[in-house]
């Protein structure tokens, strides 16, 4: 053909077209759903969107605890541990949330027998395994000791290829020497930091 004319477009699957991307600083074209999903992974929290402006306050905070779900020790009937403390979630929190909820599924505060406390000065809620607690004995939620979220022997330590030791905390914390020792102190160290510091916020807020 001589005259080249266009009869028709056709388009395949549920592709979304180039006006539904978005720039990123880096360059990259990504969908705003994907987007949403990267912020929700990062802070812990559902990131805003239309179907979450629209939705009722029951149906929020239903989403907001399946959005990113802190799942503690688990163990058997003979109480021996069969999983440990793990992060969860579900990438349709809204859309999950709406459904069970007519699905008759409610939030009852009053029977709650555990709640998930985030590290003080830890990572993003979608990175933290926190701590789980109970209620004392007159019933109220405690606030945990910023000490009990640190175990001295969850400390890793490991020689890398060049000779140097890393001393790893999955608290997310590390530190680089050139001896072990070093290593391990330098974490130590900065768990103490982190401990005293959260100690002095704790006391700010009771204050």
């Amino acid at each position: 053909m001589s005259g080249k004319e266009i009869i028709d477009s056709v388009s395949f699957g549920d592709h979304p077209s180039p006006s539904n991307y978005m720039k990123t600083d880096t360059g990259q074209l990504v969908t705003p759903e994907f987007l949403a999903f990267i912020q929700q992974t990062l802070t812990g929290k559902l990131a805003p969107s239309k179907e979450l402006d629209a939705a009722t306050p029951e149906v929020k905070a239903l989403a907001e605890e399946l959005s990113v779900i802190h799942l503690p020790e688990w163990h058997s009937r003979d109480a021996l541990k069969t999983a440990e403390p793990t992060v969860t979630g579900l990438k349709q929190a809204t859309r999950v949330a709406e459904y069970l909820f007519k699905r008759g599924l409610r939030m009852h505060p009053e029977l709650e027998e555990i709640r998930w406390a985030p590290t003080p000065g830890g990572q993003p809620g979608a990175f933290d395994t926190g701590l789980h607690i109970t209620k004392d004995e007159n019933g109220h939620w405690p606030s945990p000791d910023p000490e009990s979220f640190y175990d001295l022997e969850d400390i890793k330590v490991t020689q890398t290829d060049d000779g140097r030791w890393v001393a790893v905390h999955p608290r997310g914390l590390s530190f680089d020497a050139a001896t072990k020792t070093e290593a391990y102190a330098g974490v130590v160290d900065q768990l103490r930091e982190r401990i005293e510091h959260a100690r002095h916020e704790q006391t700010k807020e009771s204050s």
